[in-house]
């Protein structure tokens, strides 16, 4: 025993160990932060969005009450956070920072005024969910191109996609400018 521990004391094991020791208390070091500068912030955004920021629908009321209640059976929204805008009262846009849009409740002059009253940091997601490439109930190419030049936009057209693009949307503009 005495000479497998006067081997592994010789100089060149203590020095290896010191090195590999501080490799792995670096390595952990790096790790931590990288949680720390990387991941909290995105916890936090998602946090902040999904307890304090509201969630405009912009619809008929039927609409709006089918997306409202699959938002809140969802288990991520709150009852409180989720606000209907009107056709009537398009000009709210702007009190809104994140806006679901169902696309068949509007014509395309409505979505031009949608479009136009968005704020820059505006989180802006159209529903259409009779969307179709093939098909000719499709959204023209005009408005696509129209929605697609405003920053933070998308078209969905499942509800299932709906929902994780609002988490995502609410993680993306959940953020104060400096």
């Amino acid at each position: 025993m005495k000479i497998i521990y006067q081997f592994f004391n010789h100089p060149f094991f203590v020095m290896i160990g010191g090195i590999s020791t501080l490799i792995a208390v670096i390595g952990l070091l790096l790790v931590f932060m990288f949680f720390i500068f990387g991941i909290t912030p995105l916890l936090w955004r998602l946090g902040l969005g999904r307890w304090i920021r509201k969630i405009a629908i912009a619809s008929d009321d039927e609409i709006y009450n089918s997306l409202r209640a699959d938002m809140i059976d969802s288990g991520i929204f709150r009852k409180g956070n989720i606000v209907p805008i009107s056709s009537d009262h398009l000009a709210k846009v702007k009190d809104h920072n994140l806006i679901l849009i169902h696309y068949q409740s509007f014509n395309q002059v409505q979505i031009k005024e949608i479009l136009s009253n968005k704020k820059s940091g505006t989180g802006m997601i159209f529903y259409y969910p009779e969307y179709s490439p093939r098909d000719d109930k499709k959204i023209p190419n005009n408005m696509i191109r129209l929605i697609s030049s405003k920053e933070n936009t998308t078209i969905v057209n499942f509800r299932g996609r709906l929902l994780n693009d609002i988490i995502t949307t609410l993680i993306a503009t959940s953020y104060a400018k400096k």
